[in-house]
């Protein structure tokens, strides 16, 4: 997914209307293990003020704000944070498919809206996506196949947008599959996530211009994770944010949360949460197959009333 900008946002989009049910949880960290029902599970969130979930299953250990490893990388924290984001980006080239349950959050228009979760199946080649809603709208479905479908998502809705609508093909772009989404399906995923990070990092991290602290402790629900932090202290017209928090599961090293701010909007106060991704669960080359993207699919809903 591009972090650098949101796509612009038809001005004519307002609320949701059954003609017009909003697939926009197509963001950036994707992935998936299908769970049997129920309720959707609890979201593991920042415990240190900046992000708001309740229940929080972040963490930091006391006194871990830096590791003090002697090496030359610790002796350059901006080399160090790139040969982080480079060394994920070579373990993901070994990933072919993967699923977890993913977690989504987004500030769109100055509104921080409410959790999105989903059931992920996806595979690099084709570029390939299945989700299927926990909440909102529990059931929702939307397959996008690079290549196929006139690239377009194939979705269908629940309730009485389902019965109006039916299966719908939607632009990955256009408004409905850009609803409460500030990044469209196209840019999503893994792969996506690590090489926009990998290029801000290399074109945004300066001395004078950055602060990095390594946190080697953290945990993101029951994984121990690095957390890389880069802040800049003040704007700069090639900056996209404030401060971003990258969470590296040490045992898969990949990237499984991404947190970013806004600059405070005076001194002393709490920079806003602009996007937060997490995935949970995630299990790697697990075998997906095109019946995984089928619309066809018999353990898919698509079709059925």
């Amino acid at each position: 997914m591009d972090l650098d900008r949101r796509p612009s946002r038809p001005a004519d989009r307002g609320p949701h209307s059954p003609a017009r049910p909003a697939f926009g949880a197509f963001g950036l960290l994707l992935s998936a293990s299908l769970a049997a029902g129920g309720e959707a599970p609890q979201a593991p969130a920042a415990s240190h003020g900046e992000s708001a979930e309740p229940k929080a299953r972040v963490a930091l250990a006391s006194g871990a704000t830096a590791n003090k490893a002697p090496s030359s990388l610790d002796a350059d924290p901006i080399a160090r944070a790139r040969r982080v984001i480079a060394d994920c980006k070579a373990r993901y080239e070994s990933v072919e498919d993967y699923t977890c349950t993913f977690f989504k959050r987004e500030r769109i228009d100055g509104q921080l809206y409410s959790p999105h979760v989903m059931n992920l199946k996806a595979r690099s080649k084709p570029s390939s996506l299945y989700l299927k809603f926990l909440q909102p709208s529990p059931g929702r479905e939307a397959i996008f196949v690079q290549g196929k479908n006139a690239n377009k998502i194939v979705a269908h809705d629940v309730g009485l947008g389902r019965i109006v609508a039916g299966t719908m093909h939607l632009d990955p772009k256009g408004s409905m599959a850009m609803e409460e989404n500030r990044h469209p399906v196209t840019e999503a995923g893994l792969g996506s996530m690590i090489e926009t990070v990998k290029k801000r990092w290399d074109d945004e991290l300066h001395p004078g211009e950055s602060l990095l602290t390594f946190h080697p402790q953290a945990k993101v629900g029951d994984r121990p994770c690095l957390m890389v932090e880069s802040v800049h202290p003040r704007p700069g017209p090639s900056f996209l944010f404030h401060k971003v928090k990258l969470y590296v599961d040490k045992e898969l090293g990949l990237p499984i949360r991404f947190e970013a701010y806004a600059w405070p909007k005076h001194p002393g106060a709490v920079p806003e949460l602009m996007e937060e991704y997490t995935y949970i669960n995630l299990k790697l080359n697990v075998g997906l197959t095109d019946r995984d993207f089928d619309p066809a699919n018999k353990l898919y809903s698509y079709g059925r009333f």
